[in-house]
């Protein structure tokens, strides 16, 4: 009982102390009092603030965890638009260059390779990932269209929107669709020989031919004193038969339905292009992708090859296209039978 008492007479002196009774020290405390609890409400919020920041930052880690595949398109198509959305500029860019250089008597030849390649390659990919980008637009059409488009990288989107890996494997997979066309069209070239009106000339393309299906490949001194022959018959492209015509533009990764010719043209005029703009800028400033995209464009397969091999082919490439003008366009088209038609790394995919 006493010692309840003495709480009692103890908590009366510290309210007494707290609380005076004093009316003019009340309106003190009271003010420290707000501060505190101003200062504490402040701290409260600022912690909840800071809680909540960081939940949102790793808000995309939640989300991958609980529902990984959705969030594995989400990344592909936000990063995919990103890259598109360069890369378009870019090519908006690139355009305006050729439009100025051709008023000063300029043109495509000014530009620096990685700007040719936008050149040449956005068009094709802005086609090919614009009716999914249309469709999308459309209400609710995105929840069916996204996934189908991820199903079906290759024939749906754009390089953009595609791994290394699969930037790999549909590379190599289009290349051997086209080395599947490389021996018909060395038939052609072979059933042409006859054509040939001068001996010297029917003597150097026989050897040629014989040394192709021998499994050794024709030097380039060789191939350029066959410059001739493709200036007019038998290998110019108006001299070409059509099963000819159709197969160099198979193995060029072309279809064969209209402007044959006239496709062929632009297919050399673009490799020649990029071949000066190689030259000027030397091979051994590719990346290694950069070089074995150049490899696949130019008919040979850079699969398991070491970098100074592929190196070696794009310089004999390069010699042989700087004695290329647009009368003798056929030849370079021809320079993947003639320079990679027995290159291990093309044999092990003609089936």
């Amino acid at each position: 009982m006493f010692s309840n008492c003495r709480r009692i007479l103890s908590c009366g002196r510290i309210s007494h102390h707290l609380f005076p009774r004093n009316g003019s020290n009340n309106s003190t405390v009271k003010k420290r009092v707000q501060d505190v609890g101003h200062k504490v409400s402040k701290e409260i919020k600022s912690y909840a603030l800071t809680k909540y920041v960081d939940y949102v930052r790793n808000y995309d880690k939640i989300l991958e965890v609980r529902f990984p595949k959705a969030m594995k398109v989400y990344r592909v198509f936000s990063v995919g638009i990103k890259d598109l959305y360069q890369d378009t500029k870019a090519f908006v860019k690139v355009k305006n260059l050729i439009r100025n250089a051709k008023k000063n008597g300029g043109g495509i030849h000014c530009l620096g390779l990685k700007d040719m390649e936008i050149f040449y390659r956005m068009p094709r990919e802005m086609l090919r990932v614009s009716p999914v980008l249309l469709i999308s637009a459309l209400p609710f059409a995105n929840y069916i269209i996204f996934p189908l488009a991820y199903l079906l990288p290759k024939q749906l989107l754009s390089s953009h929107f595609w791994s290394l890996q699969q930037r790999r494997d549909f590379a190599l997979h289009d290349h051997k669709k086209c080395v599947q066309h490389f021996r018909p069209v060395f038939r052609c070239m072979q059933a042409r020989i006859s054509s040939v009106s001068e001996k010297n000339l029917e003597e150097k393309l026989s050897k040629i031919l014989s040394k192709l299906a021998s499994g050794v490949h024709p030097t380039v001194e060789e191939i350029l004193d066959l410059k001739i022959l493709f200036q007019g018959e038998p290998f110019h492209l108006n001299c070409l038969y059509p099963r000819h015509k159709n197969q160099l533009l198979k193995v060029h990764g072309m279809h064969t339905l209209w402007s044959r010719r006239r496709r062929l043209s632009q297919r050399a005029e673009e490799i020649l292009n990029k071949d000066r703009a190689l030259k000027r800028e030397g091979v051994a400033t590719l990346s290694l992708e950069e070089l074995r995209s150049a490899c696949f464009i130019r008919g040979l397969n850079p699969s398991n090859m070491r970098i100074e091999d592929m190196a070696k082919y794009l310089e004999q490439w390069i010699a042989v296209s700087v004695h290329i003008e647009p009368s003798t366009y056929s030849l370079i088209l021809h320079c993947p039978i003639l320079l990679a038609y027995n290159e291990p790394t093309n044999r092990v995919l003609i089936q």
